[in-house]
């Protein structure tokens, strides 16, 4: 009993350290902009890990991004994205942002609202959809995101709402003189 109570004390303290994350929505998004808060100035997150691989021709199997395997004949050049992973927003749309995770003109991933509902997290865009894998571009490349990350969505830090400033008032009213 004496181990149990210690272990959950302990799990409760480790929770309490961290900052926790919740899901980059309209509401949210909303909520900040109302605020004066552009989405360009949050520190966003991927709430899972993403794989994008393309094949790579044998003659250019020197690739910048990523790694580059040898598999069933063919070169593959797979750029992973790690949960957690910090990144920045670079350019906004109505409904969708372009978040990128690493320096450089077209490093970048699509997420967006796909269900009109205001709770509904950003989840990752993809241009087209072949058997359960997007097709995207990324670093002018053409990519596939594998299963596993196809479901991917953005993540704030709780903390950037509880740092916004709301200002109140009650008009008074207006009489004629």
């Amino acid at each position: 009993m004496k181990l149990f109570t210690f272990t959950f004390s302990a799990l409760l303290a480790l929770a309490s350290c961290s900052t926790p994350k919740i899901y980059f929505t309209s509401s949210v998004r909303s909520t900040i902009e109302t605020n004066n808060i552009p989405p360009t100035k949050l520190q966003y997150y991927v709430d899972r890990d993403v794989e994008l691989r393309r094949e790579v021709d044998s003659k250019s199997a020197q690739v910048t991004a990523g790694v580059v395997k040898f598999e069933n004949g063919k070169y593959v050049n797979i750029i992973t994205l790690r949960k957690n992973t910090p990144g920045v927003c670079t350019r906004t749309y109505e409904d969708k942002i372009d978040v990128s995770f690493e320096v450089g003109d077209g490093r970048f991933l699509t997420f967006g609202q796909l269900k009109r509902d205001n709770r509904a997290p950003y989840t990752l865009y993809a241009d087209n959809w072949r058997r359960e894998l997007g097709e995207i571009r990324y670093d002018g490349k053409m990519y596939y995101i594998l299963p596993s990350g196809s479901e991917a969505r953005l993540m704030i830090k709780k903390s950037a709402l509880n740092t916004l400033k709301v200002e109140k008032r009650e008009m008074k009213g207006r009489k004629i003189d």
